[in-house]
């Protein structure tokens, strides 16, 4: 299934499941499930991590078969393709691309997500060196597109020095590689600081734990300290921020259009605490599967109405991030009623689309005289208008 007016549907992606290749020993080796899966809640507030359920497990993805199968699933849900992220080695990047690569084609693409290094490469030389690596990391596969080009996602722009030489630098490094062109998308809620000055084609919503779009749920005062002291209330609440799913929705699609060139990011759940085991961790607390897909679907149609034709991209985040709650794949616990309700979103938001934005003019046939079509129809209104 395939939503129409060119809208596609990205999800991102963790590469890291695989037992073998390039980019597992450069993580070490060991069980990348066990890695993602293993952490515990330690607070009451935090809800446990979920299981991968029988329709893919705790798939191999350099097993070609396995990986094939993931691709297959998230296809036949309506995914247009996955983000992977750029995990920095030495001094190239890897990304698990070539995994997933066989399974891809025009209407199944992988774009890339990088996240700038922490200490700022002052040196021209050695910025445009890791522009290259960069480049000739996320060459080669089948790419997704947007308005002809690649897509790549810059993760924290913010921390840039200077983006718009980022910039310069990331477009040189492109047409080196033979991409011919890239789409830059930054990670920021409005378009607003210069970012799309700078050179980026678009902004993307950031994470929960990057911009907490709406107030806590949890509103602690000087009673819940107290409890929180006396031991008749977890003293983490102080710690961690927890926003309600409801609140989140409607923050982040609400007065959409005055935020600019900003595609959407759509969270089932979000919880990072596994991250954070000494607090500040964020959390969506009342998620609800239907209150997604009505997130969903209201995200394509918002881009369906405000973004040209070839760049209706609109991400959810994510496959599967295990660690952090957010995935839709399949779960022990509730099986396969998220990946229904991301097909039912993706469905239910191209046809709200399509009656407000339209399908585009159809060609004319040559065997249709649409002359005498339209004579007919003012015919018969002439005679439903006539005085009886």
């Amino acid at each position: 299934m395939i939503p129409p007016l060119n809208l596609r549907v990205l999800a991102f992606f963790d590469a890291r499941f695989q037992f073998s290749g390039p980019l597992w020993q450069a993580l070490g080796g060991g069980d990348p499930w066990q890695t993602a899966l293993a952490a515990y809640p330690a607070r009451r507030h935090h809800s446990p991590l979920l299981q991968p359920g029988k329709a893919l497990g705790r798939y191999d993805l350099a097993d070609a078969a396995a990986a094939g199968r993931v691709v297959a699933v998230a296809r036949s849900a309506g995914i247009g393709g996955f983000v992977l992220d750029c995990h920095r080695f030495a001094d190239g990047y890897l990304t698990g691309a070539d995994c997933l690569d066989p399974w891809c084609d025009d209407d199944f693409g992988l774009a890339f997500r990088w996240t700038p290094a922490p200490a700022p490469l002052l040196d021209e030389d050695a910025a445009a060196d890791d522009a290259a690596a960069l480049m000739a990391a996320i060459s080669g596969f089948s790419p997704l597109v947007a308005d002809g080009r690649q897509v790549l996602v810059v993760n924290e722009p913010y921390k840039l020095p200077d983006p718009a030489r980022t910039v310069a630098l990331l477009r040189r490094a492109a047409q080196a590689a033979g991409l011919g062109g890239i789409y830059l998308v930054a990670t920021a809620a409005e378009a607003r600081g210069g970012l799309l000055d700078a050179g980026f084609d678009a902004l993307l919503d950031p994470s929960p734990a990057q911009w907490r779009s709406c107030k806590p749920a949890e509103l602690l005062n000087g009673y819940t300290f107290l409890q929180a002291e006396a031991g008749q209330a977890d003293g983490g609440m102080f710690d961690d921020t927890i926003m309600n799913y409801a609140q989140f929705v409607n923050s982040r699609m609400v007065d959409r259009p005055t935020r600019g060139k900003v595609f959407p990011r759509v969270v089932l759940d979000y919880a990072d605490w596994p991250d954070h085991p000494r607090g500040g961790a964020t959390l969506l607390a009342s998620t609800s599967s239907v209150l997604y897909r009505r997130f969903l679907a209201g995200a394509l149609t918002h881009v369906a109405q405000h973004f040209p034709e070839g760049e209706r991209l609109v991400f959810i985040d994510s496959w599967n991030h295990w660690r952090q709650r957010s995935q839709i794949e399949p779960t022990t616990q509730f099986s396969t009623t998220v990946l229904d309700e991301t097909a039912n979103g993706i469905r239910q938001g191209g046809y709200v689309a399509l009656t407000r934005v339209g399908e585009p003019a159809p060609g004319r046939s040559p065997a249709v005289d649409y002359d005498v079509i339209a004579a007919l129809c003012r015919q018969i209104e002439d005679e439903l208008s006539a005085p009886a």
